[in-house]
């Protein structure tokens, strides 16, 4: 039977082993992770659909992936999976203080057309942009939604922290995937790896129907209506570690949010949440043999999302099936079981 490790247990790391162990249905997978839900970056994803061009990172890949995970999405939200996944459908406006061209994304989302001046003015100093329709996740209830069908197809979950790919050697994986995140700058020395820090609120607004997202020249606002909750936003800070909630920043997005939607101001927030968002100059998802013990294992890399780790997840999850499949032996694979 053929050994197949995956090292985190975030959104990228769940679907990842969720897809190959549905594409391999004989295989012994299992997710090893220092933390799992609720204490991932992914629980503190807003859940929104909505790609962006991550540094070197070919607009072409961005463009299938997202476009593979958008379809998914809108599949569980048309399903019988909305309500256990939090998947829905959601309507909204996003505007730019500065020029910027029209969305390479804008034929993936539906509805999708400019914002006219009269739309606009409520939003100074916007002064550009675009309503569309697009697909947002629960993200707690969705990591609970991967694990249990990753459980009930055999997977295995291992919690455990790891210093080194090394440490796996004695587990005899035939092939290991490495959905790490941030936490691949420690287990690989990959100093490409970056955090940027990003702090929520979640709020019971439920008079908000719509998403509002605000890029300004120098601050960022979002509200995003979820199916349990709002979550206002957010922070942006590039090298910052730091994953305690600062009331500094919680004043800034209220203050922000509040200016933009004003009927905010009667919400009651439930919580404050920071994850850090895995950056890297691109995104890092290929084929490696990695030297371990006198042989060369196949790691299959899958990191630097960014914020794009909801967004790009499903497309990513497929793309790292297809690695696999170049490495496990003909005669140990088989269809999906679904």
């Amino acid at each position: 039977m053929v050994k197949i490790g995956v090292i985190g247990a975030g959104v990228i790391g769940l679907s990842s082993a969720l897809r190959v162990l549905e594409r391999f249905p004989n295989a012994d997978v299992t997710v090893i992770a220092a933390q799992f839900s609720p204490d991932t970056t992914t629980n503190v994803s807003g859940g929104f659909w909505e790609p962006h061009l991550l540094g070197e990172t070919p607009e072409s890949d961005i463009r299938v992936w997202s476009g593979k995970t958008f379809e998914h999405m809108q599949g569980l939200a048309d399903s019988e999976h909305a309500r256990a996944t939090g998947a829905t459908m959601v309507s909204g406006y996003r505007m730019t203080e500065a020029e910027e061209p029209v969305p390479f994304w804008k034929d993936l989302v539906l509805n999708f057309r400019e914002m006219t001046e009269d739309e606009l003015k409520p939003y100074h100093p916007m002064t550009k942009g675009s309503f569309f329709t697009t697909v947002m996740l629960d993200p707690a209830l969705y990591l609970q939604w991967l694990k249990t069908r990753f459980q009930e197809r055999g997977g295995r979950l291992l919690q455990r922290r790891l210093s080194s790919l090394h440490e796996l050697l004695s587990d005899a994986y035939d092939v290991i995937i490495n959905c790490t995140g941030t936490g691949a700058r420690e287990l690989l020395g990959d100093d490409k790896v970056q955090a940027v820090r990003g702090q929520v609120m979640r709020a019971e607004a439920s008079w908000v129907r719509h998403f509002v997202i605000c890029v300004g020249k120098d601050h960022l606002a979002y509200v995003l209506p979820s199916m349990n909750y709002v979550v206002l936003g957010g922070t942006r800070q590039v090298g910052d570690w730091d994953t305690r909630v600062r009331a500094v920043d919680r004043d800034h997005i209220w203050g922000i949010c509040t200016k933009y939607m004003p009927s905010l101001k009667s919400a009651e927030v439930q919580s404050d949440h920071v994850g850090l968002r895995p950056s890297r100059t691109s995104v890092r998802l290929e084929l490696e043999r990695v030297a371990m013990g006198g042989k060369h294992v196949p790691v299959i890399h899958n990191y630097g999302h960014g914020g794009g780790g909801v967004t790009l997840h499903w497309g990513c999850a497929d793309h790292v099936v297809s690695l696999v499949s170049q490495v496990i032996p003909a005669n140990s694979r088989s269809q999906a079981k679904l």
